[in-house]
């Protein structure tokens, strides 16, 4: 009975099942009491922790080959040989057996959560600098899949990437191992298959963790001339495309557009004379990502269709209705706040980030070179929390200082100057880079512009202006990040005398901030509480208009509220 039992049991080292010797006669039958063990000589040994009854089975199936995982604590994967069955199911899929071993792909066993038992499968490993550091398993005949626990968060085939060729990134496993077979260098698979969808076919904020990835390859994706994307073509595939660019830059990024789902439907689509050379010829047609230059009206179809069918709709909210009316965010745009000193510029901007956050689950990379760090970052505790960070009236307690500080880390990255006197510009941008590309940063605030050290030879200010604003536009729109500028005006107001409320002609080196802005926005502190919000230029109708509206600065929270002057 218990050899029998033990055969019907599929499992490499341990299982648990019923006991033979006792479970019919309990209450909880199918209670799993009695443990099996398999040794190396594949003798089985059984034991039940509720009635004792044990002993040893000599089977035939010795125990798998095992070898080490470095990326996790407890580094033991087992593996064996594929077999003929295995073979034959990978030739279904067009994948010869060279190509499998190629890749080093083997045969394991594991429990399955969506099949709920152990199955046999095919394991898919993931190397790092020679060291296994991960490996996905797809189950065998049916489809589940698992990963190692604790693996590395890594391209699959990255480890044969040669840094000086293109490199080539596709969606699973079986279309690396396709375009593998077309007989492709440089392809690597992203780990966890496209992102979960949103309406608009974009990935969602709170999945950025996902993309970790991309900072581990990072010194690669640097090296290499340029990257195809070869997603697969239905939604999520597009999304996960439109966000892999925007971590890499669109600059680098070429994309591939073909009349199949995936690789893997091209390799198999009996239709075809040679799958292999239209694989290739998919990939050598993969264009600029955007497309650079002059473009005719039909590289934009796709996108036109999309606009007609749901229209711009409008850029994400600020948290304030009022607001909303005349201003909203949009990614890959650049935004210019400017106001008196002590007018709220910077808190006005803070607010607006912690709004994001909680709204939509944006993160930022903060450049303020008026505020070290641990006080930007006890600002923003004060905002979210609604009470002062230091002592005083409502002062937050240590389990919400605790809880605001976990949150301000979740979503703020601080890009300082690292003893830099004066700072540079490329030294912000190539920061803000590796933010994106790190924790997906989608917010930029440069706080104020006047720190950083412009290239004055043989220029104007204006002009010089021009250039360093045209180089964060190009950085913002390769990246879809939102940038804020602050901009202080050149002539200063003066206590006691009224001067009018500044907009961008007010900035030294004007027509460049009015020319190279997408948005201007002005914070002017009026007496009392109110605050005037004016937006004085909007390149696009759908983000906001021009126009004003007041709110209201509580300075014991050092938050902004609605005002009834608004409505």
């Amino acid at each position: 009975m218990i050899e029998a039992l033990i055969e019907q049991t599929a499992f490499n080292d341990h299982a648990r099942i019923a006991c033979p010797a006792c479970s019919p006669e309990r209450r909880k039958s199918k209670q799993k009491d009695m443990v099996l063990t398999r040794k190396a000589d594949g003798a089985v040994v059984y034991h039940c922790h509720h009635c004792g009854f044990q002993g040893s089975v000599q089977t035939e199936q010795p125990r798998n080959k095992e070898f080490k995982l470095s990326a996790v604590p407890n580094p033991v994967v087992t593996q064996t040989k594929l077999s003929a069955e295995h073979y034959n199911y990978l030739k279904q899929r067009g994948i010869s057996q060279s190509t499998a071993d190629k890749m080093k792909l083997f045969a394991s066993q594991k429990f399955f959560g969506k099949l709920g038992r152990n199955a046999e499968c095919i394991g898919f490993p993931y190397f790092r600098k020679g060291a296994l550091v991960s490996v996905k398993y797809r189950s065998f005949p049916d489809k589940d899949f698992t990963q190692e626990t604790g693996g590395a968060h890594d391209f699959f085939g990255i480890e044969n990437v040669d840094p000086t060729k293109p490199l080539i990134i596709v969606e699973g496993e079986i279309d690396q191992l396709s375009a593998v077979e077309a007989g492709l260098e440089n392809v690597v698979s992203v780990p966890g298959g496209a992102p979960i969808k949103v309406a608009d076919g974009k990935v969602l904020p709170s999945e950025d963790k996902r993309f970790s990835y991309v900072w581990n390859a990072r010194e690669i994706i640097d090296a290499v001339p340029y990257v195809v994307l070869a997603t697969d073509q239905d939604t999520p595939g597009q999304a996960l495309a439109e966000e892999l660019a925007r971590r890499i830059g669109k600059e680098k990024c070429r994309v591939a557009k073909f009349d199949k789902k995936d690789l893997n439907e091209i390799l198999t689509d009996p239709s075809r004379d040679d799958p292999a050379r239209d694989i290739k010829e998919v990939i050598d047609a993969a264009s600029p990502y955007p497309i650079a230059g002059i473009s005719e009206a039909s590289s934009f179809a796709e996108r036109l269709n999309d606009l007609y069918a749901k229209g711009t709709g409008k850029g994400f909210s600020t948290g304030y209705e009022s607001v909303d009316q005349i201003y909203t965010v949009a990614p890959g745009q650049l935004t210019v706040v400017t106001g008196y000193p002590s007018s709220g510029k910077s808190n006005f901007i803070d607010q607006v980030m912690v709004n994001l956050a909680r709204g939509v689950d944006w993160k930022f990379a903060v450049c303020s070179f008026e505020n070290q760090p641990d006080i930007h970052i006890s600002r923003l505790m004060e905002i979210y929390t609604g009470k002062r960070f230091f002592d005083g009236k409502d002062r937050m307690s240590e389990a919400e200082r605790d809880e605001a500080f976990k949150w301000v880390n979740e979503h703020f990255l601080f890009l300082d100057t690292n003893g830099e006197e004066p700072s540079t510009l490329d030294s912000i941008l190539d920061r803000a880079r590796v933010a994106v590309k790190r924790m997906g940063v989608r917010g930029l605030i440069i706080d104020p512009y006047n720190y950083i050290d412009l290239d004055r030879l043989n220029t104007t200010e204006t002009d010089a202006i021009s250039k360093m604003l045209s180089r964060v536009q190009a950085f913002i729109k390769s990246h879809d990040v939102h940038c804020w500028f602050i901009a202080h005006p050149s002539k200063i107001n003066r206590a006691g005398v009224e001067q009018p409320r500044p907009d961008g002609m007010s900035i030294s080196g004007s027509m460049a901030w009015w020319a190279k802005t997408d948005c201007g926005l002005t914070v002017h502190r009026r007496e009392g509480k109110e605050v005037e919000i004016a937006v004085w230029k909007c390149r696009y109708r759908w983000v906001g208009t021009q126009g004003e509206t007041v709110l209201e600065y509580s300075k014991t929270a050092g938050t902004y509220s609605e005002s009834m002057d608004a409505f």
